[in-house]
């Protein structure tokens, strides 16, 4: 069972206000808490979730609960995930796509001998579709070629700071006529073409070794529908 307790509050000595917890439920609680910059910026396709798995490798979460802009007052989220079976070891603050698929991860908490309700604070965190992409696929794949050692092939950098302006609404140089990201059109976008492994002269097809087959069944539809829904920054 997952839930959300808005019938009772209770003070903790941090002087926050906490949800009661059903103390008839079965299972494990966790109680996430902090400020999740850029929450509004995700498509629908995605979910912002809190969500328990067995193993750290799970592709799929056992259980979850879905973040809404109802759970932030304040600018801070609060959000209950109870009646965890113990067969789950951890919970993720992360995003899970329509048939609860994990992702991408952004922090975790390792429950799997908890007795009590764990407190997970997950503090200030950048989650906006745009941090995402640069975190999980331009700074572990790409950066190395494009930026970070202050050298950039085809001076395209894809270092944090850099890559956006370098790629939105950017003409290509090396297609005529197209630019590197086209906003709402993931189709018409170089990034697109590259990343699934079209012929594209003028580009290394070395770019094809790049994408690992995980990245190609979740980060890639990630930033199709991140260009597909604006191409936000934040």
């Amino acid at each position: 069972m997952i839930g959300f307790s808005l019938f009772g509050l209770c003070a903790c000595d941090d002087g926050r206000i906490y949800p009661e917890t059903n103390s008839s439920a079965e299972g494990k609680t966790v109680i996430m808490e902090g400020v999740l910059e850029g929450f509004d910026s995700w498509s629908s396709n995605y979910r912002v979730s809190i969500a328990g798995f067995e193993q750290a490798d799970d592709e799929y979460a056992s259980v979850s609960k879905v973040i809404t802009a109802s759970d932030i007052q304040d600018g801070k989220a609060l959000v209950e995930l109870s009646g965890i079976k113990d067969n789950v070891t951890l919970v993720r603050l992360c995003i899970l796509d329509r048939l609860r698929r994990h992702i991408v991860g952004f922090k975790e908490v390792d429950i799997s001998d908890a007795t009590e309700p764990v407190k997970m604070d997950v503090g200030t965190i950048d989650i906006s579709m745009f941090n995402t992409i640069q975190q999980s696929f331009f700074n572990t794949t790409c950066a190395n070629c494009h930026g970070a050692s202050n050298r950039a092939a085809a001076g395209l950098f894809l270092t944090e700071g850099k890559s956006y302006q370098a790629l939105v609404d950017v003409d290509s140089k090396k297609v005529e006529g197209k630019k590197l990201v086209e906003t709402n059109n993931a189709a018409n976008s170089v990034l697109h073409m590259v990343l699934t492994q079209q012929s594209v002269e003028g580009i290394s097809m070395a770019h094809r070794d790049l994408v690992s087959e995980k990245n190609e069944e979740t980060l890639l539809p990630l930033i199709d529908s991140w260009i597909n829904n604006g191409a936000k920054e934040q």
